[in-house]
């Protein structure tokens, strides 16, 4: 084999593994780019049920505020009926 033949061979050799390299990578930067866009769709699904609710907890705030306004007796079933699930939460949470 002649010395230009060699270059030409060697040339071709390092071309492919190359090619294959940048292969690799391509498909690497293709599976990042999928698990990217999975990520943010769940994260903008959580951003929406998060925001669903936000907005039904303020709905339930001004809702409990207009009855304690309107009774204020209420606010008392609602501190003790609060520290009973608080006992009750806590009590199960330390025996399991």
């Amino acid at each position: 084999m002649s010395r230009a033949a060699q270059y030409e061979q060697s040339n071709d050799d390092q071309f492919h593994a190359l090619a294959n390299k940048v292969s690799i990578f391509k498909n690497i930067a293709n599976d990042i780019n999928n698990y990217a866009q999975e990520d943010n769709s769940q994260l903008n699904s959580l951003s929406n049920q998060f925001s669903a609710l936000s907005d039904s907890i303020k709905a339930t705030s001004a809702k409990l505020t207009h009855v304690i306004r309107t009774n204020p007796k209420v606010i008392k079933m609602v501190g003790i009926a609060f520290l009973i699930f608080l006992i009750i939460y806590y009590s199960l949470k330390y025996l399991f």
